[in-house]
């Protein structure tokens, strides 16, 4: 019998695109600041570095920006100078400028915002994780149904440099910000004792120390949303809401049943 030999049939195979969704190098934490002036209307455009906003015409306001930023910082205890440890790789900082306008356009405030590289950070050596949680969009539209049905008191609070109060658990070394490195200090280093933006985890710890917080005020967590916060004391009674650094605070008094 002839076995007849077939010559085998090139495979047309189609190249399959990732369908994975690319994630940019720089955190949401690090450059919101930088294109948060994208859509600003006839303004001026701010300091992209150091260098720059000292050679600006507005010197001496970036100047007294960052010195109040570091002062900011002192107050909370962020850092310690120390001598870098052996084999321990210090992360970058940079230097994020922003000019506050008012609703007439008027130049409000000149901001200063020290941001550490935390696109540098290797995960299980710097930081573990990274997942803050927030209240639900559903939980928000509960909270204002309730001050609209029952006419309560609602005030809004935002948390100025609300990252700073979270305490770090990693061992975290940062170089020193450019213009503010201390004479014959030169070789030390950060040595990180609370969050600071850009970190990874900072988000996470602040939540962690808002929540420590709060819970010793008398708040207790709801269980359906571990962003709601209620107090209740006598006919008072308090309902609070957390967004990251944003809080929504409901205040109203029981009425008097009529029993």
């Amino acid at each position: 019998m002839q076995i007849e030999q077939q010559e085998p049939q090139p495979l047309n195979l189609e190249l399959r695109r990732s369908q994975r969704t690319k994630r940019p190098a720089l955190s949401n934490d690090f450059f919101v600041y930088l294109q948060e002036s994208e859509h600003d209307i006839n303004t001026t455009e701010d300091p992209l570095s150091y260098k720059q906003a000292i050679q600006s015409d507005n010197c001496d306001k970036w100047i007294e920006a960052m010195e109040s930023e570091l002062q900011s910082m002192s107050k909370n205890g962020v850092w310690k100078l120390v001598d870098l440890p052996q084999g321990c790789k210090p992360i970058g900082c940079k230097w994020v400028y922003k000019t506050k306008r008012n609703s007439k356009g008027q130049i409000n405030i000149y901001k200063a915002r020290l941001v550490a590289k935390g696109f540098t950070q290797q995960e299980g050596v710097d930081y573990n994780e990274t997942f803050s949680p927030v209240s639900t969009k559903d939980s928000l539209r509960v909270i204002m149904a309730l001050v609209e049905h029952f006419d309560l008191h609602l005030h809004q609070m935002d948390v100025q440099t609300a990252f700073l109060n979270g305490n770090l658990i990693e061992e975290i070394y940062m170089k020193q910000p450019d213009g503010f490195i201390q004479k014959r200090e030169e070789d030390l280093v950060c040595r990180l004792q609370k969050s600071i933006y850009g970190l990874k985890q900072a988000s996470r710890q602040w939540y962690f120390k808002f929540d420590e917080v709060v819970k010793s005020q008398g708040f207790i967590e709801n269980p359906l949303d571990e962003c709601i916060y209620q107090k209740f004391q006598g006919r008072h009674y308090i309902f609070m809401l957390l967004y990251v650094d944003d809080i929504l605070l409901e205040n109203a008094i029981k009425p008097f049943s009529d029993d």
